[in-house]
């Protein structure tokens, strides 16, 4: 991992949001618990709706939104639309979660998508935010 030089990773964790939008409560309630123990400071939505009002009604603009692709009321490529047809939360980096699927539809979408594939390692999903985090400082 890259870290800026004058931070440790916690420091600089604890100094990020991550919103998290994912319709299964034991998902959502785990990759919160992932986060929060790794140090990000998250706030989690349970819609794609509910998301994407979080997302235009946030009082601090999130380092990174992760979010589950196949949601019940709206999939994650809609909400990567919304949110990148608003100026509050256009360029904010998305982390999409999907199937192996759900990779065919990521041509259709560019900009800031991050793609993580299911199943996948814990680890995975904190290096991609580490990362995300690391640029965002330089």
């Amino acid at each position: 991992m890259l870290f800026h030089d004058t931070q440790t990773p916690m420091q600089l964790r604890a100094q990020n949001l991550v919103m998290l939008f994912d319709d299964d409560p034991a998902v959502r309630e785990s990759l919160q618990a992932l986060l929060a123990n790794a140090g990000y400071r998250v706030a989690t939505a349970a819609s794609g709706v509910g998301g994407v009002s979080l997302a235009w009604s946030a009082m601090e603009r999130p380092m990174a939104i992760v979010i589950d692709v196949m949601m019940a009321d709206m999939d994650g490529f809609e909400i990567a639309r919304r949110l990148y047809a608003n100026p509050v939360t256009r360029g904010i980096p998305l982390v999409m979660i999907t199937t192996p699927s759900g990779l065919k539809d990521r041509r259709k979408h560019r900009r800031h998508l991050n793609f993580l594939t299911k199943p996948y390692r814990p680890s995975q999903l904190l290096e991609m935010l580490d990362r995300i985090a690391e640029e965002a400082v330089h």
